[in-house]
C-alpha cells in the first residue's frame, strides 16, 4: 500500500531519461521512483524450462528498468508465464547477436538433433 500525495506542488518536470515513463512524484512508495520504459508486447508461444509439451501463447514484454539509486539501467524480459530476466544493456546486446547467429540456418541452433 502506498500513500497519494498532494500532486498540487509536485515538479513534473520532464525526467533526464528521455526513454523513462514513470510519473515522478506522484506517490510516495519507493518503487514509484524508479525509471521504467515503455515495454514492447510481443505475442509468442513459450513455456517454462522444467516444463514439457507445446508451451503456450503469452505476452512476452520487453524494457528498460533503472531502480532508484542505481547507476546502471537494466533490459527486463518478462512473461505472461512467471518467468522474468534482467539483463545489462550490454549483455542484452550480446544475447541478441547470439541468438541471431546462433539461431540462423547455419548456426549451432538453427536445426533439430537430427539435421545433419
Amino acid at each position: 500500500m502506498y500513500e497519494e500525495i498532494p500532486t498540487d506542488d509536485v515538479d513534473r518536470g520532464r525526467c533526464i531519461h528521455p526513454w523513462c515513463v514513470t510519473d515522478h512524484g506522484a506517490a510516495v512508495h519507493p518503487d514509484d521512483e524508479d525509471h521504467r520504459s515503455a515495454g514492447i508486447a510481443l505475442t509468442v508461444r513459450a513455456r517454462r524450462a522444467e516444463a514439457h509439451g507445446p508451451g503456450e501463447e503469452t505476452e512476452l514484454e520487453v524494457g528498460a528498468l533503472r531502480r532508484a539509486g542505481e547507476p546502471e539501467t537494466w533490459i527486463v524480459v518478462e512473461t505472461g508465464i512467471g518467468a522474468s530476466l534482467a539483463l545489462t544493456r550490454d549483455g542484452a546486446r550480446l544475447l541478441a547477436r547470439r541468438l541471431r547467429d546462433e539461431i540462423a540456418p547455419g548456426g549451432t541452433l538453427g536445426r533439430d538433433g537430427d539435421d545433419r
